[in-house]
C-alpha cells in the first residue's frame, strides 16, 4: 500500500525553535509563526502602521517587557522582536522584509 505523500518532497523536518547563542536562547522566526497562538509568554500588539514598519525591518519605539516576544498584528503573529529600554529591536528575517 503506498503512503499518501508519496513523491512529497521535504524541506525540513520538524520545527526551528531556536538557537542558544552564548548562555541566552535566541527564538526562531519559525517559531512565532508556527500556529494559530503564539508559544510566547511576551506579545506585543502592534497597529497598522507599526505592523507594516515592523514587516519592513524597521525598529519601533514601544514599551514592552524587555526580552524577546512576538510581534502581534489582530492576534495573529508577525515575528520574533527583543525589546530593550523602550524599543522592539526587529528581529524579521532580512529575506522576508517589505521593500521599503
Amino acid at each position: 500500500m503506498p503512503l499518501p505523500l508519496e513523491g512529497v518532497k521535504l524541506v525540513r523536518a520538524g520545527l526551528l525553535l531556536g538557537e542558544v547563542k552564548g548562555s541566552r536562547f535566541e527564538p526562531a522566526h519559525a517559531l512565532a509563526t508556527a500556529g494559530r497562538e503564539t508559544p510566547f509568554l511576551r506579545t506585543c500588539a502592534l497597529s497598522s502602521d507599526e505592523a507594516m514598519r515592523y514587516l519592513r525591518g524597521e525598529t519601533l519605539m514601544k514599551d514592552a517587557e524587555k526580552g524577546y516576544g512576538a510581534a502581534t498584528y489582530e492576534g495573529h503573529a508577525l515575528g520574533i522582536y527583543k525589546a530593550s529600554d523602550g524599543m522592539l529591536k526587529n528581529h524579521y528575517p532580512k529575506g522576508l522584509r517589505l521593500l521599503k
